[in-house]
């Protein structure tokens, strides 16, 4: 099936096409691979966005003969910071592609039909419920897929402080709070999604 993504970037537009989720489906499904989706795609961005414009500096140079009037060694310099970028590129694009490939998201697609999702804006400050994803880390402290309240901050959220006694943060990443392309601050929750009980 064909999902309208025309206001999604070439990043996202390619996870769509690839995987048949957006990201914010792939940041509510409940496989710890699918949960660091989004994040996985924020580096592969600032990668393509650095090699870019890396790319159109050199490109640059030569349109402006900078090759012929500056320094011999300023198109090799430029040269070599670009392949530093190309490898910061890949590195990203292979730890995605690790992602997209992951057998226990695969099969969590093949099986489950994707969810519509709907994003709550928040800013710091506020105080909201949640449901925390799946990331390994999560898992491991027995929270993913649970509700909680958190107070969120500018760059994390703690954790309700009578429920979790602590303090308890969270990075925004990991508790499962995103930032859209205005860098608003925004949540998750699948449409007729269940609230989950603590255990």
């Amino acid at each position: 099936m064909e999902i309208p993504v025309p206001y999604l970037d070439l990043v996202e537009r390619w996870i769509v096409r690839t995987t048949g989720r957006t990201l914010d489906q792939h940041a509510a499904d409940p496989v710890p691979a699918a949960a660091a989706l989004p994040a996985s795609a924020d580096l592969l961005r600032i990668a393509r966005e650095a090699l870019l414009s890396a790319v159109d500096t050199f490109r640059t140079q030569l349109i402006n003969g900078d090759d012929l009037t500056g320094p011999a060694t300023v198109l090799a310099s430029t040269l070599s910071e670009i392949s530093g970028h190309v490898s910061d590129y890949e590195g990203a694009r292979i730890h995605l592609d690790t992602l997209i490939n992951d057998p226990d998201r695969t099969v969590y697609v093949a099986t489950n039909p994707v969810q519509p999702v709907h994003r709550r804006y928040v800013n710091p400050g506020d105080t909201v419920l949640i449901v925390l994803p799946h990331h390994a880390y999560l898992r491991r402290q027995q929270l993913a897929g649970q509700s909680v309240r958190v107070q969120i901050g500018k760059s994390d959220v703690e954790l309700d402080p009578f429920e979790y006694p602590g303090p308890v943060r969270l990075s925004h990443g990991l508790a499962g709070i995103y930032r859209d392309p205005e860098s608003r601050l925004y949540v998750l929750r699948a449409t007729g999604q269940r609230r989950i009980s603590r255990r």
